[in-house]
């Protein structure tokens, strides 16, 4: 199937992310005593810049988005820092902002070559055109489909799939984008914990990291339904 090669490269590569984040997690609530005083003052720090700290976040979100930079870390950053609403809506709004930005490259500055690195990837391409000839629904669930979704942004702008389609579909990076942001809040509170000795693993704390296994679970099967959904697809078409 084409959407496999797709696929399994995302959720491989999000798997790794999750590892990362479990040692990144245990180590902190184990050692994190020697960070615990610097998240009140990074907080600070923010809250000191006022506006200026959500823009100059999403500023650097979409300036390295077209080079592929992992949303990955600005989502832990973003959960962190601002906390895990405010994170996410930071996060989630930026990253679609840089997508339909990289579309829009994709499409109209750098389609030669981007249709050059397509045809070495040609599965990665045939998930794309199906999914964009199928209108935004398709491209929603691609989208649910976890990794850096710039990759996928590049091919729909290439491709030329419609604008609506595209649009729309970009909604779809909702789920895994949440994900990060709540590593984030997980990270920081397991460090603040560890600064006070582990004595305060109270309703938040375990809520934490209970949430963070329903999220992981969430995550998968929402993933495994996306797959399905655009293999039906590709079958449909042949």
């Amino acid at each position: 199937m084409a959407v496999d090669q797709l696929g399994e490269l995302k959720i491989r590569s999000h798997r790794i992310a999750w590892v990362l984040a479990a040692v990144l997690i245990v180590g902190l609530a184990i050692e994190g005593h020697h960070l615990a005083g610097y998240v009140p003052k990074a907080e600070r720090a923010i809250e000191q810049l006022g506006p200026w700290g959500p823009l100059i976040y999403a500023i650097a979100i979409i300036g390295l988005q077209p080079v592929l930079f992992p949303n990955f870390i600005f989502g832990l950053i973003g959960g962190a820092v601002f906390g895990l609403w405010k994170g996410y809506v930071y996060y989630f709004g930026a990253v679609y902002i840089a997508n339909m930005l990289v579309y829009v490259i994709g499409k109209r500055l750098l389609r030669a070559p981007v249709l050059r690195e397509l045809e070495r990837r040609p599965k990665i391409r045939d998930a794309a055109a199906v999914a964009g000839s199928e209108g935004p629904g398709l491209v929603f669930w691609l989208r649910m489909i976890p990794a850096n979704p710039a990759i996928l942004s590049y091919a729909l702008g290439a491709l030329r799939v419609l604008p609506r389609s595209v649009a729309i579909g970009t909604l779809g990076i909702a789920p895994h984008m949440f994900v990060d942001v709540y590593l984030g809040t997980v990270a920081a509170h397991v460090t603040q914990m560890a600064g006070r000795g582990h004595t305060s693993w109270e309703a938040k704390g375990i809520g934490l990291l209970l949430g963070l296994v329903a999220v992981a679970a969430a995550t998968w099967r929402i993933t495994s339904i996306a797959r399905v959904r655009i293999k039906a697809a590709q079958g449909t078409r042949r």
